[in-house]
């Protein structure tokens, strides 16, 4: 694969997640869009990725090439001899993925069964297959995990007639040549879910915006991992304690416990690293995570390991110390809203 390939399949990427990296924009330009305007609009921070066609101006903006198009179920994009495919979230689970696929939520329905799927993997521990699947990338994750953010939008579309979006599908926030200083007004992320529920939906107890960022996160755990069959993590259909004592879930970006075929680990997506657990540490990890302040946690830990409180008090200590976990946030909200 040539290196300019490799370089527009992360502008692209970048654009489909909204996860900025390289690049503080990323324009996608339709076929037949004002491309000089979006052109002059892009800086040297910026990528521009425009359809095959005429001889390219100068421009200060990294600008990739590509074929097709990504807009509806089905499409698919070529950079280079790089294919992209788009999938519907729903038929993503019935079609075959033959390589770099974006799946993507295109209607209420699919919206539905995204929230579904949350709710499903909560109670039972199954995931969607095909978002474990390493060659699938999950369209505007960034908005999906923080729908209320307000920021400069950092994907942008620019359609035929020069009206751009935030993101893939998302609201129409201006036209490129009209009015192209919106392209430097902060909007808010869930601008970017064209078709979505509202915001206060997406951001609701239960599941909720902590418990989604979690199940996000909890599905980079598995794909990071080798080999996850048989792997039970925490709070996704397996519990190590089950006191009923629980008040609280953890926080999204805490560390995962989980129950593997080495025996218990905790594990961390941000710095994918893996620590093993005695049963002992285990247990104080699970009710620390799944208590909303320490006198309820120390009293867990005593109960479940016959244990004094004060030896217990320090077993948490030590843990939120050494392994850097925190007490998790109160589930009374979501239990009032039921």
């Amino acid at each position: 694969m040539a290196e300019s390939e490799v370089v527009g399949a992360r502008a692209l990427r970048e654009f489909v997640t909204g996860e900025r990296n390289t690049y503080r924009r990323v324009f996608l330009v339709d076929a037949d869009a004002p491309m000089t305007a979006v052109l002059d609009a892009a800086g040297a921070q910026d990528a521009v990725l425009l359809p095959e066609g005429e001889e390219l101006p100068a421009a200060t903006a990294a600008l990739f090439r590509y074929r097709g198009r990504l807009a509806e179920s089905g499409d698919e994009m070529l950079l280079g001899e790089t294919a992209v495919e788009l999938q519907d979230y729903v038929a993503a689970a019935f079609v075959q993925l033959v390589g770099p696929t974006v799946v993507a939520v295109l209607d209420t329905p699919g919206w539905k069964a995204f929230l579904d799927d949350v709710h499903l993997a909560r109670r039972t521990g199954v995931f969607p297959s095909a978002l474990l699947d390493p060659r699938v990338v999950l369209a505007e994750r960034s908005a999906l995990e923080s729908p209320r953010a307000i920021d400069i939008p950092n994907a942008i579309r620019v359609h035929a007639d020069g009206a751009f979006t935030v993101g893939m599908r998302g609201e129409v926030v201006g036209h490129v040549m009209d009015t192209p200083e919106r392209l430097a007004e902060p909007v808010a992320r869930g601008a970017r879910l064209g078709g979505a529920p509202s915001i206060d939906e997406l951001t609701a107890s239960d599941p909720g915006r902590d418990a989604t960022v979690r199940y996000l996160r909890a599905i980079d755990l598995l794909r990071m991992l080798r080999n996850a069959n048989g792997v039970r993590v925490a709070g996704f259909g397996w519990s190590l304690i089950d006191d009923d004592g629980a008040d609280a879930e953890p926080l999204a970006s805490d560390p995962f416990l989980l129950d593997a075929a080495e025996g218990f680990v905790l594990a961390d997506v941000d710095s994918r690293r893996r620590r093993a657990l005695s049963l002992l540490t285990a247990v104080v990890v699970e009710a620390t995570q799944t208590s909303s302040g320490p006198e309820l946690a120390v009293e867990r830990i005593a109960r479940r390991l016959a244990v004094p409180a004060s030896d217990a008090g320090r077993l948490c200590e030590d843990a939120i110390g050494a392994l850097g976990i925190s007490f998790g946030v109160s589930t009374a909200g979501a239990e009032a809203a039921r």
